[in-house]
């Protein structure tokens, strides 16, 4: 009788320990493979996060829309790019048209950044190569991997906001844009779904004085092999703290 008690124990045990698995891989989806939510702040497919930006509102000099500091979003998508040499891009793509990127390196979040879609832009498969391609000629600032960006200037404001280029040779005025591959898996009301997004994309930068951050521009020429379309997205961002992550 003892040995089949503890074969009862064996097997419960054997079962909760299969729960817990299956339980740890749902909440898991998506994301780097021996990583967890825990990892992110919490951020998982299909959970909710709130951001506490109010430091943020303080400074008008920063173009990065923070007005929905404190209201709880949807995590409708988890992007992972993979870098090498154990480097990840980790994104989760929210309900309100914001993404927050957590950079890893060999399983550990370094920094986190939350972007916002400032504009998405149909492209022909001719427009695109000329985005991605070096210019003919003179540079256009229109190309991708131009030296500066500008994004154009708000009511009441003379002049565009001017970001400069982070990748590339600094004395060059075009560079090549980085390209990228990110698996996506997104959430859907029964289901999950899975796809490939390839980006050729270019990183701006510029300092405001005002509030001693840095804000970004993430410019982004995506070619889905799926549906055979082409747009170019950018995407405006700020630095962010772990701190201000409320997922669950």
């Amino acid at each position: 009788m003892l040995e089949s008690f503890k074969t009862l124990l064996r097997s419960r045990s054997g079962r909760a320990q299969d729960r817990h698995a299956a339980h740890l891989h749902a909440r898991s989806k998506g994301l780097p493979v021996g990583m967890t939510p825990e990892d992110f702040a919490g951020l998982r497919l299909g959970g909710m996060v709130s951001l506490d930006m109010l430091a943020l509102k303080a400074f008008d000099g920063l173009r990065f829309d923070s007005s929905w500091s404190g209201e709880p979003q949807h995590i409708a998508a988890v992007g992972v790019v993979e870098l090498g040499q154990g480097e990840q891009l980790v994104r989760f793509y929210l309900a309100n048209d914001t993404w927050i990127q957590a950079s890893v390196a060999n399983q550990q979040v370094f920094e986190y950044k939350v972007f916002d879609f400032w504009e998405a832009a149909d492209l022909a498969d001719v427009e695109f190569d000329r985005q991605i391609n070096a210019p003919e000629g003179k540079s256009l600032p229109s190309t991708l991997g131009h030296v500066v960006f500008e994004l154009p200037a708000e009511s009441g404001e003379a002049k565009p906001t001017v970001y400069a280029r982070v990748w590339g040779d600094p004395e060059a005025s075009w560079s090549p844009p980085v390209m990228l591959e990110e698996q996506v898996v997104s959430s859907g009301d029964t289901n999950t779904s899975s796809f490939t997004t390839h980006h050729h994309c270019m990183l701006y930068e510029r300092e405001d004085a005002g509030s001693d951050r840095f804000e970004y521009i993430l410019l982004s020429a995506e070619a889905n092999p799926v549906d055979d379309t082409y747009q170019r997205v950018t995407s405006l961002g700020v630095d962010i703290r772990a701190l201000v992550i409320d997922a669950h």
